[in-house]
């Protein structure tokens, strides 16, 4: 190999990790913040469901507000990596600090102090997503590199997630007596969890620091535009129709709605898992076991998801991304179906092959509908910051809605709905990957109708 060769080749390697390194630390509080918050504010804080719901649908709500905004503002002033630092600073402040205030009773001061850290950290946590986002088409060469930085930031997260139920599960199994875990998760584990919060921020932060360090010599005018796509038909879209502004267009909303129903099955599943594996709990005799798979089956899900995307990378033309976001949404909702028929309660077998489905789906979809994207923006010369904070809005903010409205179905007593959170996860998810497949479904109908007008 040439020395100009290898030189690039080697630079273009330290890019690809260091870009992959840029969403950790978001990623290592989503996971958290998704799995966990309203579990920690329900089960530890002993909050009720309904202020919990509403405390997490106020993240969802700032965050998804600061998305447009945030988007333009990157598009406006072009200075990406400034942006990333920025929110990178707002999520390392305000996230620890929602893990950090174990209140003898809920007043309306806790309340307030729980508004403010989750508005900043949902705001700095918007910040750091887009301008990641946003680098995909501004440093892609092609189509094939820019699914491949796609592909590396999803692979990244999901170890993120591995991560940290890696170190909840350690943490949950250190530090008790044998009576503690007998009665399962409580008030007692608030230092668990504030540890947890902990570990995520100091390592979020070294993270960063390789991001900035990384890619500080690219030069992102240099790259040349991108002119072939996986979808070919998209670039038959006429000269006038590439002038309009991307909200005229009704792919932007096809790609759109695909994200969210990606983004929106998972995070319900990351949510209410937790949750799920609690209630059924209370028909489990062996505790210790309860409190192991609260951080073992999200963990599952996740090695799927790793492995999955491992083999989206290697995926050839035969499954493109349609294909590809199809047979992860068949995979989800046959997980969904499986939970409404029944999971024994005699063991964990079955739960931890639905982790596996629910991996498989989140992984295939997430990288197909954040692909399809990347292409849209290249394709079409729009501002990838504005595109890309208009796919998340729907996701961010339907995401609060759905969640602000389960917990509000939640019976009172709460014994009066034994099997609540199983049909969340049955037959609202379900209809969530109803709704991705119907979305692809309409994508594939308007790419069709631009195909015979041109």
């Amino acid at each position: 190999m040439e020395p100009e060769v290898a030189t690039r080749t080697s630079c273009l390697l330290v890019e690809k990790v260091s870009f992959g390194l840029g969403h950790i630390f978001n990623d290592l509080c989503a996971a958290m913040w998704f799995s966990y918050t309203l579990f920690y504010l329900q089960v530890v804080l002993t909050m009720e469901s309904s202020t919990a719901g509403i405390l997490l649908m106020i993240g969802q709500v700032v965050d998804s507000l600061a998305t447009p905004v945030v988007g333009w503002a990157i598009d406006y002033t072009g200075h990406r990596r400034l942006w990333h630092l920025g929110g990178t600073i707002a999520v390392s402040v305000g996230f620890p600090l929602i893990f950090s205030l174990k209140p003898s009773t809920i007043t309306t001061e806790v309340i307030v102090y729980y508004v403010v850290t989750i508005t900043l950290f949902q705001t700095g946590w918007a910040i750091v997503q887009i301008s990641h986002l946003s680098l995909i088409p501004e440093i892609s060469r092609n189509h094939n590199h820019s699914s491949e930085l796609t592909a590396i930031r999803y692979t990244a997260s999901v170890c993120c997630n591995i991560s940290v139920y890696f170190i909840t599960l350690i943490m949950l199994k250190t530090g008790g007596d044998d009576a503690e875990e007998s009665e399962g998760i409580g008030p007692s584990d608030f230092y668990k969890f504030k540890g947890v919060a902990l570990i995520i921020t100091f390592t979020g932060l070294l993270a960063s620091m390789f991001f900035y360090c990384g890619l500080l010599g690219t030069q992102e005018n240099e790259y040349e535009v991108i002119r072939e796509a996986d979808i070919n038909d998209v670039n038959n879209l006429n000269t006038h129709d590439r002038q309009k502004h991307f909200l005229k267009s009704l792919l932007i909303y096809g790609v759109s709605l695909m994200y969210m129903a990606s983004r929106l099955f998972t995070i319900l599943n990351l949510i209410y898992i937790p949750l799920y594996i609690d209630e059924r709990g209370s028909l489990v005799e062996d505790k210790a076991r309860m409190r192991q798979t609260i951080a073992s089956i999200p963990l599952t899900c996740y090695i799927a998801s790793f492995l999955t995307s491992i083999v989206l990378k290697f995926r050839n033309e035969v499954c493109n991304d349609k294909i590809t976001y199809l047979c992860g949404s068949l995979f989800g909702l046959s997980a969904s179906i499986w939970i409404g028929v029944g999971v024994s309660t005699a063991s964990d077998t079955e739960l931890y092959v639905i982790a596996v489905l629910l991996g498989i789906c989140g992984s295939s979809t997430m990288v197909a509908s954040l692909c399809l994207t990347a292409n849209f923006v290249k394709t079409n010369g729009y501002g990838g910051g504005r595109v890309y904070s208009m796919v998340t809005f729907t996701d961010k903010l339907i995401s609060g809605g759905v969640v602000l409205l389960v917990q509000n179905l939640q019976c009172t007593p709460k014994t009066a709905c034994p099997n609540f959170y199983e049909n969340v996860l049955s037959y609202i998810c379900g209809l969530v990957s109803v709704v991705g497949l119907a979305s692809l479904a309409l994508l594939e109908i308007q790419i069709r109708k631009i195909m015979r007008r041109s």
